[in-house]
């Protein structure tokens, strides 16, 4: 595999996609904390600065296969919720139904927020493609609705956040990563 430098300038691919999750905002006192669901609309922005002979760094059919495919099996069509949230959680387990708890406080109080769950895919996406010629996850854009959206880059995670959620989440992360394995499209 031959691999051209790009003399150090970043360059950047984006990969789109949708999910629809049920969520509620805990303590809220307005119309969110109500159990309701949003389509979700998301944007995965990768940096690189070197790419194969073939022309790129990575296949877009590697990041759905991996990336976008994570979100699909994780949060598309299931609840995503705030970790004392203990009636809802309860409720989707008797249903038998996909359920994902945040995890940027541990298994302590976090609600699914835009934010706060941009931030979670944020770091599904480092580890999922940790190892992939220079390339790594640069941002993450998730609109909740069609006018109503944030931007999670890097330094949007604090340490602490990004230590809860490894701890909590790294090793199932990093078996899906292996269990999909790699592969090469040139």
């Amino acid at each position: 595999m031959i691999i051209y430098l790009l003399t150090e300038k970043k360059q950047y691919i984006i990969r789109e996609g949708s999910f629809d999750s049920g969520h509620r905002v805990m303590n809220e006192r307005m119309k969110c904390f109500n159990i309701h669901g949003h389509t979700y609309l998301y944007e995965l922005e990768f940096e690189f600065n070197e790419i194969e002979k073939i022309g790129y760094a990575i296949d877009f059919k590697e990041i759905k296969r991996i990336g976008c495919q994570w979100i699909d099996d994780y949060l598309d069509h299931g609840m995503i919720l705030n970790p004392e949230d203990i009636l809802l959680i309860k409720t989707t387990k008797e249903y038998n139904s996909k359920l994902w708890l945040m995890g940027l406080n541990g298994l302590n109080y976090c609600n699914p927020s835009v934010e706060n769950i941009a931030k979670e895919i944020f770091l599904a996406m480092t580890l999922l493609f940790k190892g992939y010629n220079n390339l790594k996850i640069n941002k993450v854009t998730l609109w909740e609705t069609p006018n109503c959206y944030t931007v999670c880059l890097r330094e949007s995670i604090s340490n602490e956040e990004m230590n809860n959620w490894l701890l909590l989440r790294e090793e199932e992360i990093m078996i899906y990563s292996r269990d999909k394995g790699r592969i090469e499209y040139d």
